[in-house]
């Protein structure tokens, strides 16, 4: 009698290992270009609002730099070659503090052509008359001179703070401030501000004055903030011949014939 054929039995592959393979493979291509993705991003954020170090709008052709006791003080004929046209200088601050380098600055910065400028800087939680009646006392204001400009911003003595009274004394205390300084040059200060102070302080309160707004990041936005004149643009500007050294630059927002607009008559 014939055997019977023994049925061979089919193997069967083991479900899961392949598909896991793939799954696995996936998941790290996608995670790698996740990681690339991301990077690129933060390296575009980073290219796009890194400061720059040298004027190179083409939108706005009056340049000006400002400067304090903290910056060295610059060959001013080298500042005016590069064609910068006028410097703010800080002369003082609170009711007691001058600037150390504000006379020779100004002297020098005029000698070589500029046009400059001296400014204040606001120390909250003080007489704001008293502050002004210190900058008049020292700042050197003459005709032809660009009009006084109030520096407001936060810092080690000039806190943020919620309170509201604490707020409404800053805004007081400036609006004495600017008063005081509009009876003795018949002008408006300009203000110095950024972003979170013109909105704290000066938004809604100082209409009257000429805004110089700090911002590193963006352009000053017109239909926003239509007082503004002065763009700081910069901490990082490079001067030749002072290597290792940073200073602030700025754009006036109108032509040459504009500017005269910040010149005391």
């Amino acid at each position: 009698m014939a055997k019977k054929a023994k049925k061979k039995k089919k193997k069967t592959r083991k479900k899961g290992k392949g598909t896991d393979k793939q799954t696995l493979l996936i998941a790290l291509g996608l995670l790698a270009l996740t990681i690339i993705l991301v990077g690129l991003y933060f390296a575009y954020r980073w290219y796009r609002h890194k400061e720059p170090h040298t004027f190179v709008s083409e939108k706005y052709y009056v340049k000006g730099i400002d400067l304090s006791h903290h910056n060295p003080i610059p060959n001013w004929n080298n500042v005016r070659e590069e064609k910068i046209s006028f410097a703010y200088l800080k002369v003082t601050e609170g009711v007691t503090h001058k600037d150390r380098n504000y006379a020779v600055n100004y002297e020098l910065a005029k000698n070589a052509g500029l046009k400059v400028g001296s400014y204040h800087f606001y120390t909250f939680g003080l007489s704001g008359e008293e502050q002004a009646k210190h900058f008049i006392q020292e700042a050197k204001c003459m005709e032809g001179d660009m009009v006084p400009a109030i520096d407001i911003e936060h810092s080690k003595v000039n806190l943020y703070n919620k309170d509201k009274d604490y707020k409404k004394i800053v805004i007081q205390e400036l609006k004495s401030l600017d008063s005081t300084l509009l009876a003795h040059y018949g002008v408006h200060p300009i203000i110095y501000t950024n972003k979170d102070c013109y909105k704290l302080y000066i938004k809604d309160n100082f209409r009257d004055n000429i805004l110089w707004l700090s911002d590193p990041i963006n352009e000053p936005e017109d239909a926003a903030i239509p007082n503004w004149r002065i763009w700081q643009f910069t901490h990082k500007g490079e001067l030749s011949g002072i290597p290792n050294e940073k200073f602030d630059f700025n754009y006036y927002r109108y032509s040459y014939e504009q500017f005269k607009e910040l010149l005391l008559p």
